[in-house]
């Protein structure tokens, strides 16, 4: 779940209460529930190691396993190479994962091609491209795949291109379990308020949000999340560096993790660290204590 570092990386209105939501399993758990939340990770966080060859794809999950303690794992497009409509390469991922007792949570897409693009032709590219890595999303057992919608512009024309784009991703994907999920990541969908009417004006079951700490720009991060929290498979914890007490310089992870914790969001919570100052490894645990710190400050 990228921010807008990531986008470097790459190079590259108020409505009414939400008519859809998520599947009531996500909503179920009480808050007290000791298993209501689970930390995952997001391969992203290992993007520097992956580029450079110190870590290969495929041992990723291990890695998440054995360094971190994380068995909720999250995938990035990019380091599969293109090899995701391969059924052999994908069964050695379910291999390593769901036959080893972890979670394939979801995949992060940097597409090509955008779907809320105001080219028809390239709209339609770009559900085409999509459509492999729902393919893919399905084989793992991911719960979503997440997509961009930052081609900007107009708010009230890129929302109807949106859900023309998205519309026809949700259709292709009814079935398989995948949820087709929008992260505020550039463009109109860093305002919580046009990522909601998305979802009015997508209307299907399976479209979703995935709220990221550190990606709602010049709007209110807190607001954000907690407005997209209804529509969302899981959340992305992001973090870039730490003070001296181990709390994170940009975001109140107290108050993030409070707001998280009071809605009715159950489900993964998931490291995404972008920091340079120290390894990811260091990071993603620095991430993960204070996410159970910020847990169990909530549960007071």
């Amino acid at each position: 779940m990228k921010s807008i570092s990531r986008r470097s990386f790459l190079g590259s209105a108020t409505l009414a209460a939400p008519i859809i939501s998520f599947a009531p399993t996500l909503l179920a758990k009480d808050k007290n529930d000791p298993n209501r939340f689970q930390i995952g990770i997001q391969e992203y966080t290992f993007h520097r190691w992956i580029g450079s060859g110190k870590l290969d794809h495929l041992d990723y999950p291990a890695l998440a396993k054995d360094k971190l303690g994380i068995t909720h794992i999250e995938y990035w497009n990019r380091p599969f190479k293109e090899k995701h409509t391969d059924k052999k390469y994908v069964g050695e991922l379910v291999k390593r994962t769901t036959d080893e007792g972890m979670k394939n949570v979801l995949i992060l897409v940097d597409a090509k091609n955008q779907l809320d693009s105001k080219d028809s032709k390239e709209r339609t590219r770009a559900v085409d491209e999509h459509k492999g890595w729902v393919d893919c999303a399905a084989q793992l057992g991911c719960d979503a795949i997440r997509v961009n919608c930052r081609s900007g512009g107009n708010r009230d024309e890129n929302l109807e291109n949106a859900a023309k784009g998205l519309g026809s991703l949700c259709d292709y994907a009814k079935g398989t379990g995948v949820k087709i999920v929008i992260e505020p990541h550039g463009g109109n969908s860093q305002d919580p308020d046009w990522l909601l009417a998305a979802m009015k004006k997508i209307n299907k079951p399976n479209a979703g949000l995935l709220p990221d700490f550190n990606n709602f720009g010049r709007y209110n991060r807190y607001d954000g999340v907690t407005k997209s929290l209804p529509y969302a498979p899981a959340v992305c914890a992001k973090a870039l560096r730490f003070d001296d007490k181990g709390n994170e310089i940009n975001t109140d992870f107290y108050k993030m993790i409070k707001i998280i914790y009071d809605s009715s969001y159950s489900g993964v919570i998931s490291i995404e660290f972008e920091g340079h100052r120290v390894d990811p490894i260091e990071g993603s645990l620095k991430t993960k204590a204070l996410i159970k710190k910020a847990l169990k400050a909530a549960a007071v």
